[in-house]
């Protein structure tokens, strides 16, 4: 049986006294990590030690077979644990706990219960999803979900009626069971130019990002920088198409470093076996579109290549912590080439989650304002806006605020001013090269002066 950190231990004491209330539909909101599927199992436990009947529901296989194992090692016995998935043979129509697919429960009768699961909820205002709600009036319903929103900016208050926050990414990585990511991006000059693309639904149009984002050059800067940041770690990278997927994989091939792709239109077992190689080191780089973004737990996996833009919050949260779980003391490395960090905060900074969501529109003026960061010049790590040292590098950041004068940039032979916008950077804001100090001090002693003017500074 799996012991429960203190943290879950807390909310399931919270939803069972949210239950006792009678509360009818709850919404769990924990960080992809936090072992959502651990607190399931545990509920699960309690409710059929209790004669309850249990219904949870899941979008994919991969979320099933999952839950599946968990609730029978958290201590739910496997007579009382059925699986209503196609021709799965552990279907047990008798069991108190029921582990169900959307697809195939939409399509059978479906079983009594007293409590209703829903997993990766942020899909509930479907209508499969609302038809599962009317189906269940007396039910308890409970959502589990790391991302309460969706891509258009619509919250979760009409299928659920309160929310409850189980911990934040801050403090289960303070507590070790979360790893903090290093967040790397790139130049402004480097990232694709999305301004003429249409933003449908939330998101940016698939068809015309996949065709801006699918181009050689920026494909090479993918492996230049993985090769110089990532240190030859196991990677799974994001894709704005499945063609532009192949072309990573290829370029990571051509580069002599073992590189596979994975899209929907493989079979289980082929999606397995790449994903086997990989935990075994026998491939580096996986690379795919959307497939990995949920219900994917890899923990050996610890760089995220980030190439599809994205308007999503929620997208962007689930790409990102795919490799926040911890594994050998390794570290997490984002590599971000779409802007999405500077777009939407680093993964582990605060959020307020709410049931009436984020409106959202084409505007970047009216967009939810996302939490500030800040890039240093020389590394291109990616930190809270906050921070006076790089986490990357560990340079001191100036913070031009709080000076009157203006430093300028040396670039090609001229002097560009530098606004003291372009040193505090706010999100979707690059920061300007610092003066090469090395290069400055190298001429002013090849000049026969043993010491250094402000004046050689600019």
């Amino acid at each position: 049986m799996f012991e429960l950190r203190p943290y879950q231990a807390r909310a399931i004491e919270h939803v069972l006294d949210r239950h006792r209330a009678r509360t009818r539909r709850l919404l769990v909101v924990a960080p992809t990590g936090a072992g959502k599927a651990t607190l399931a199992a545990e509920l699960a436990l309690q409710f059929a030690i209790a004669e309850k009947r249990v219904l949870f529901v899941a979008h994919r296989r991969e979320l099933i077979l999952q839950a599946y194992a968990r609730f029978a090692a958290h201590g739910v016995p496997e007579r009382e644990l059925g699986v209503m998935m196609a021709n799965d043979p552990r279907r047990r129509p008798k069991a108190l706990v029921q582990i169900a697919s959307i697809d195939t429960l939409r399509m059978r009768a479906k079983p009594a219960a007293d409590l209703a699961m829903v997993d990766e909820c942020h899909r509930a205002l479907a209508k499969s999803y609302r038809d599962l709600e009317s189906a269940y009036t007396r039910a308890f319903h409970i959502g589990f979900t790391a991302t309460p929103f969706r891509a258009n900016g619509q919250g979760l208050g009409d299928a659920y009626d309160e929310l409850f926050a189980v911990a934040t990414p801050k403090e289960l990585i303070a507590s070790g069971y979360l790893v903090e990511p290093q967040a790397y991006t790139v130049p402004e000059d480097r990232r694709p130019d999305l301004s003429r693309i249409r933003v449908r639904r939330g998101d940016y149009d698939e068809r015309a990002l996949a065709d801006a984002m699918d181009h050689g050059s920026l494909i090479g800067d993918i492996v230049d920088h993985w090769k110089r940041l990532a240190g030859d770690v196991r990677t799974v990278a994001f894709a704005a198409s499945v063609a532009h997927s192949k072309h990573i994989a290829e370029r990571f091939r051509a580069a002599g470093i073992a590189a596979e792709h994975l899209d929907g239109s493989m079979t289980t077992i082929e999606r397995d076996a790449i994903l086997a190689r990989l935990e075994r080191g026998d491939i580096r780089v996986v690379a795919n579109c959307a497939v990995l973004a949920e219900g994917w737990d890899q923990p050996s996996v610890k760089c995220v290549i980030l190439a599809r833009p994205t308007k999503s919050t929620g997208l962007y949260l689930q790409q990102a912590g795919r490799i926040l779980r911890p594994w050998r003391d390794a570290r997490a490395v984002i590599l971000d080439h779409a802007g999405c960090v500077l777009e939407h905060g680093l993964p582990q900074q605060e959020r307020e989650f709410t049931l009436e969501g984020v409106e959202t529109t084409d505007s970047d003026e009216e967009r939810e304002v996302a939490p500030r960061v800040r890039v240093c010049a020389g590394c291109r790590a990616v930190m809270a806006a906050s921070s006076r040292s790089c986490s990357g590098c560990q340079a001191m950041l100036f913070d031009v605020a709080k000076r009157e004068d203006r430093v300028p940039e040396e670039t090609e032979g001229q002097l560009v001013a530098v606004s003291e916008e372009s040193w505090i950077a706010p999100a979707r804001t690059s920061l300007p090269r610092p003066p090469n100090v090395r290069a400055i001090a190298s001429r002013a002693l090849a000049s026969g002066r043993g010491h250094l003017h402000w004046g050689d500074f600019g």
